[in-house]
């Protein structure tokens, strides 16, 4: 199993040794298709909003974070 080269990459990176379990990530075990960025990540919604003004389409949802920054990088990844 890759997670780094098929999903996101957590043995790598900024997020190496940031996580204990996949449930820090994966909030619901049976389903590792539901996942949350913005638990362990301190970005609260309305800062967060502010910063995605000229986004088009922004939600603040972990599937919009993982859309537009799938290695985990701001700005253009």
């Amino acid at each position: 199993f890759d997670h780094d080269g098929q999903y996101f990459p957590i043995y790598s990176g900024r997020h190496n040794g940031e996580w204990n379990s996949c449930t820090d990530c994966h909030t619901e075990p049976t389903n590792f298709a539901v996942f949350s960025c913005i638990t362990c990540h301190e970005h609260n919604q309305t800062e967060t909003d502010s910063r995605h003004n000229d986004v088009s389409g922004y939600a603040y949802t972990a599937t919009s974070c993982f859309e537009c920054h799938p290695n985990g990088f701001a700005g253009d990844d």
